[in-house]
C-alpha cells in the first residue's frame, strides 16, 4: 500500500506600502523556480499561518507587517512545480521600503496591475484576486494575527491577577518567566480590567507596546489596581470578589464613523490634544448604538457632544480578543 502524503502548508502575503501608496512588494527569487513572486514560504512546525506570514515577510523584505485580511487559500496540485503545497494568502501593510533578504535577491515596490515578469507559481492569480479585493473590499482592518490559544490566555490572566493581588497586599510583584511562549513575547497593545463583585474597579491599558505582551499585561494590571483615577487603590479585603479581564489589541487603523461596527470595534477619538478610548465590549455592556458609542468616546476624551464630527477629529478603530 502506498504511503499517504499530505500537501505542505505555505503562506504568501501581499504587502501594501504606506510609503508608496498603490504599490505592493514583490521579490525576485534567488532559488528555483526563478522569477518574481509575492513574499512567502513554508509554515514551520508549531507555527500558526499568521505568524508564518509575518516572519516570511520580515525575512524576505525586512518589513514589519500588520495583517489586514485573508485574501484566500490556493491549493491547486500544480501550483508549485516542486511539490503539492497549499498556500494561505494574506493582505498586509507596512511602513518603509523593502530590502531583499533570505532567498529574495531583490525586493521592490511595484504596481500590482503591471508587475515584473516572469511571475512564478500561481501568483498571477493571486495578484488578479488582490486587485479585485482592493476594488471591492472596504474598509480594511488589521486581523487578529496574534490571537491567543487557551493556554496563552490563561497565562496572561494569571500574570494580571498575580500582579493585582500583589498590589492589594503590598507585596513584591511576581517575576515574569525568563522564557515566554513566542506570542506572549511579541509586542501588542493590551488593557487589563478589574471588577469586584461585578462592579468596575479599574481599567487601564495601552494601544501600542514597546515590550513583550506578558510584561505589558503585568504593568497594566498594576496600573488598574493602583492608578485608575476613578477609584482608590485595590484593597486586600476585595480580592475574594475580584475578577480580571485581559484585552489584547490588534493595531488600530484610521477610519470613518461609517466603518464602525458596534460590538466588534473599539474606538479611539483624538482632537485638539485630547484623546478618548473605549474597548469593543463597552458598547455591548451599555447597549450603545453607533451614535451613542461615538458620543460616549467624545465624552471619554473630555470633549463636547458631537466632537467626533469635527473636521479635525481623528477616529481610529481596533479589534480585541477579550478573556
Amino acid at each position: 500500500m502506498p504511503k499517504h502524503r499530505n500537501p505542505v502548508p505555505t503562506v504568501d502575503i501581499v504587502i501594501e506600502l504606506d510609503d508608496a501608496p498603490g504599490r505592493i512588494v514583490m521579490i525576485e527569487r534567488g532559488n528555483e523556480p526563478r522569477g518574481w513572486a509575492l513574499p512567502g514560504g513554508f509554515v514551520d512546525y508549531g507555527e500558526c499561518v499568521e505568524d508564518a506570514a509575518r516572519r516570511e515577510a520580515e525575512e524576505e523584505t525586512g518589513l514589519d507587517v500588520s495583517l489586514l485580511a485573508l485574501l484566500g487559500v490556493y491549493s491547486s496540485p500544480d501550483r508549485d512545480p516542486r511539490l503539492h503545497t497549499i498556500s494561505t494568502v494574506f493582505v498586509g501593510r507596512a511602513s518603509g521600503l523593502p530590502k531583499g533578504g533570505d532567498d529574495a535577491t531583490h525586493a521592490v515596490a511595484v504596481d500590482p496591475a503591471v508587475p515584473p515578469r516572469p511571475i512564478v507559481f500561481d501568483h498571477p492569480v493571486m495578484l488578479a484576486d488582490y486587485l479585485r479585493w482592493r476594488r471591492d473590499r472596504a474598509p480594511r482592518e488589521p486581523i487578529a494575527g496574534r490571537w491567543l490559544g487557551a493556554a496563552e490566555r490563561a497565562k496572561l490572566v494569571g500574570i494580571a491577577r498575580a500582579a493585582a493581588e500583589a498590589c492589594a497586599r503590598h507585596s513584591a510583584l511576581p517575576e515574569i518567566d525568563a522564557v515566554l511562549p513566542p506570542r506572549l513575547a511579541q509586542h501588542a497593545g493590551c488593557f487589563v480590567t478589574l471588577h469586584v463583585g461585578g462592579a468596575l474597579r479599574g481599567c487601564i491599558g495601552s494601544v501600542t507596546s514597546d515590550r513583550p505582551l506578558a510584561e505589558l499585561v503585568r504593568e497594566m494590571a498594576v496600573a488598574a489596581a493602583t492608578r485608575d483615577s476613578r477609584f482608590p487603590p485595590l484593597r486586600g479585603e476585595e480580592l475574594g470578589a475580584l475578577t480580571v479581564d485581559v484585552s489584547v489589541l490588534a493595531p488600530p487603523w484610521r477610519a470613518s464613523p461609517d466603518d464602525l461596527i458596534v460590538g466588534r470595534h473599539g474606538v479611539v477619538l483624538s482632537l485638539g490634544g485630547r484623546r478618548g478610548l473605549l474597548l469593543p465590549q463597552v458598547a455591548t455592556e451599555h447597549g450603545f448604538d453607533r451614535l451613542q458609542l461615538l458620543e460616549a468616546v467624545s465624552r471619554k476624551a473630555g470633549l463636547r457632544e458631537g466632537a467626533w464630527q469635527h473636521p479635525d477629529a481623528e477616529l481610529e478603530l481596533f479589534t480585541a480578543q477579550v478573556f
